[in-house]
């Protein structure tokens, strides 16, 4: 008799050799009806290699699945039975076929998608089904839309992040290894079988798969890694709250999914920049997922894969503590979704934020109807005042009886007078992406004297309530003014954005790396210049830092930018800092004038002066 853990085993050694003994076969199949990559620019392989190999990880975790489920045992019974594998086996037919046209001759998306759909459908009406919402059971169309969007989006995932040697198969493996832990915390041993299966074929195709691969998975193979993952994470949903329930399968299926994300991020901003419509778009490959950028920042692909293999191991643990530790779940999920979000913004969305930034700014930049323009804040801002002496009234003074009667009342007294200092002034006909700091002061002084005026009718109105009308008036400005002062600096925020995330781009060094010799006004009008310029095209290059002969400055934060020191350091940081030119922004005393070439020319930089002068223009007499 076997044991319990010999049952495991058995299930797993039967796809791992499987797997293992078939890919060797499957690869001289495909090199002879030719069915293989070959070299481009969004590939990394330099050698032709053959495709499909996902043939021979599909046969072997339905090997694995047919020795778990025809030599049931009791106590790892579970809902993924004989009948259920069927099914299972049904769908996994159409995506095998579905794949192998796509790698034998190309398929179009749509017919594709319909492929995936089906496939879905098919495990919905074998009884997957996605569960309950907040205790409730979903209607029959809710849930089968929910359970195809699902498997839908994590086949596609996995399908996009097949790019690389072993990143696929190995992300799988890791993720699968999260589900076994998630199910045997269910208490749903039976499951687990097929994951220990599914697993093995990973490890088995793994050793073929790995860096310099032999053999690709193909669309075959990384549709149905997806599929499999997404039907078996479906059977966690049933088993815990909603916030455990959708929660724990995304951090354990994380890189794919977030790599999927990014992608149709990045694709739908390009599409509307460029306006070649949105699907079109989103469905346009390219070479800005997570490995094609880790790659291009220098590492190998040994290291890519192994980076990524250790990033889903931390999302699978993040998981697996959510699942184990969930009276502390809430606490868990904020400190994980605070550090993802930290380390998605910071290192992993770089092009995203900018392709965003610049698009906000283009369609800022747009010009609009003049009427509509000119509507624009003052329907805002009358928003923004009327609304929040709504949400005072309501939530905090209680004002429940007659509410939008008194409402209307108090509405001359606590907004108009705001309104109209604020149309009186020039503030509605100021262009606010040109803006300076005395205009956003002027705002502030027009919005203070209007609460102050609202404040002073409201005492006069009715002087015994005044302690009342102060604590309005305290609120309404806390409330409105910070909203009605940051929609008119939208537009700087965004580009000063843009600009933080251009300095810190994956291709930071193709740029021009530039200093800035002076950190003075001048050096501001230059990097507001530059500013307006680069928000409309790149100018390709990466500014630095500052050199200032002012020593007081040495190692400040001026403008966004660190002093990197003086005219003394110059030529450590002209080798240490790779500098290929310097920009004067600043009148220099007249020793660093003198020096400042002979550095330059030593180190072999280029050495340019940006200067915001008036010229005289001669005028030809007419003649």
């Amino acid at each position: 008799m076997f044991g319990e853990l010999d049952e495991y085993l058995l299930v797993f050694l039967t796809g791992l050799l499987v797997t293992y003994l078939l890919t060797p076969i499957v690869r001289k199949i495909a090199f002879r009806f030719g069915v293989v990559d070959k070299p481009d620019e969004r590939r990394t392989h330099k050698r032709i290699t053959a495709r499909g190999g996902g043939v021979a990880v599909v046969i072997g975790v339905h090997g694995a699945c047919l020795l778990a489920v025809l030599f049931p045992w009791s106590h790892s019974s579970g809902v993924l039975d004989f009948a259920w594998w069927q099914k299972y086996a049904l769908a996994s037919v159409v995506l095998l076929v579905v794949g192998v046209v796509d790698d034998v001759r190309g398929m179009r998306p749509l017919v594709k998608l319909g492929g995936q759909i089906l496939a879905a459908l098919v495990m919905w009406f074998s009884g997957t089904h996605f569960g309950t919402f907040l205790g409730h059971d979903l209607p029959a169309p809710m849930d089968c839309a929910l359970v195809v969007i699902w498997l839908v989006a994590i086949i596609n995932a996995f399908n996009l992040i097949d790019g690389l040697d072993g990143l696929a198969s190995g992300l799988a493996g890791i993720s699968a290894v999260g589900l076994t832990g998630i199910l045997l915390m269910q208490q749903i041993p039976g499951e687990v079988l097929l994951l220990a299966g599914f697993i093995g074929a990973c490890l088995g195709f793994l050793r073929y798969n790995f860096h310099p691969a032999s053999i690709f998975l193909g669309d075959t193979g990384s549709m149905f890694l997806g599929f499999t993952l997404g039907v078996v994470a479906l059977q966690t949903f049933t088993k815990n709250t909603f916030l455990i329930s959708m929660t724990i399968p995304i951090m354990v299926l994380g890189v794919p999914i977030y790599d999927a994300l990014l992608a149709i991020w990045r694709r739908s901003i390009r599409s509307w920049v460029s306006g070649t419509g949105g699907k079109r778009g989103i469905m346009q490959p390219d070479v800005d997922h997570l490995h094609h950028r880790l790659a291009k920042s220098g590492l190998s692909t040994q290291r890519v894969a192994t980076f990524l293999y250790i990033l889903n191991g931390g999302l699978v643990t993040v998981g697996l503590s959510i699942m184990f530790f969930q009276s502390h779940a809430a606490g868990i999920f904020l400190i994980a979704l605070l550090a993802g979000v930290y380390v998605l913004m910071r290192q992993l969305a770089v092009i995203e934020l900018r392709e965003t930034g610049r698009a906000l700014l283009m369609g800022l930049h747009r010009p609009t109807h003049a009427t509509s323009k000119a509507l624009a804040y003052p329907i805002w801002d009358m928003f923004c005042l009327s609304g929040s002496l709504a949400a005072i009234m309501w939530e905090i003074e209680g004002q429940r009886t007659d509410f939008w009667h008194t409402w209307f009342v108090d509405l001359p007294v606590w907004a108009t007078p705001t309104f109209s200092l604020l149309a009186l002034s020039r503030t509605y006909i100021t262009e606010w992406q040109r803006a300076r700091l005395r205009d956003v002061l002027m705002v502030l002084c027009w919005l203070f004297s209007g609460t102050l005026l609202s404040l002073g009718l409201a005492l006069v109105i009715d002087p015994a309530n005044g302690s009342k009308w102060l604590i309005r008036a305290v609120l309404l400005a806390g409330i409105s003014h910070p909203v009605i002062i940051a929609s008119r600096l939208v537009y700087r925020c965004i580009e000063e954005v843009v600009l933080w995330l251009r300095r810190h781009d994956d291709a930071t060094n193709q740029l021009e790396r530039v200093l800035l010799y002076g950190a003075g006004t001048r050096a501001q009008l230059f990097l507001k210049d530059r500013a307006l310029k680069v928000s409309k095209k790149s100018d390709r290059r990466h500014l630095i830092g500052f050199i200032d002969d002012e020593k007081s400055l040495h190692f400040q934060w001026v403008y966004g930018l660190l002093v990197l020191g003086g005219l003394k350091e110059l030529p450590y940081l002209i080798e240490r800092r790779r500098v290929h030119r310097i920009i004067i922004v600043s009148e220099l005393l007249p020793e660093s004038r003198t020096a400042l070439p002979e550095i330059a020319a030593s180190g072999g930089v280029k050495l340019s002066e940006w200067e915001p002068a008036e010229h005289e223009i001669s005028l030809s007499p007419k003649v």
